[in-house]
């Protein structure tokens, strides 16, 4: 056919022999990591809609706490000792639940959204209990 060009390697050759040549995979990040991202972007959305009056103050405080919730969870799952990282992504969250109840009473989101947010944040917080419980057992 034409002439092989470099990094036009046939496939099924690059597994074979020593672990030499092979990339690692990064690691997969645990599921509460992405289900908070997922509801880190939710609550961005969310926040971009907030009257002038409050995006600024309660949004902005509410985004960077859920910033802070990922970055934890991020760092833990890098971490051979995570209990200080899951310790403060607990406290965020907490603080993420008052600053949504805030919201909600200062009319920023709807009752949907403040349950929606609800849901997730507790099913989230199911999850680092586990997780918690899990790295101290070890």
């Amino acid at each position: 056919m034409g002439e092989k060009k470099v990094g036009d390697e046939d496939p099924e050759s690059l597994g074979r022999g020593a672990a030499v040549g092979r990339k690692s995979r990064p690691p997969t990040p645990p599921v509460i990591a992405v289900r908070m991202e997922t509801l880190f972007q939710w609550v961005v959305e969310r926040v971009a809609k907030f009257p002038r009056e409050h995006k600024y103050t309660v949004g902005d405080r509410l985004v960077e706490t859920c910033l802070d919730i990922t970055c934890c969870l991020v760092e833990a799952s890098y971490r051979r000792d995570k209990q200080a990282d899951l310790a403060a992504a607990s406290r965020a969250l907490v603080r993420a639940r008052v600053l949504v109840r805030l919201a909600r009473s200062l009319r920023c989101m709807s009752e949907a959204q403040h349950l929606h947010f609800a849901k997730e944040s507790d099913e989230i917080g199911r999850m680092l209990g586990g997780w918690q419980r899990a790295a101290t057992s070890r």
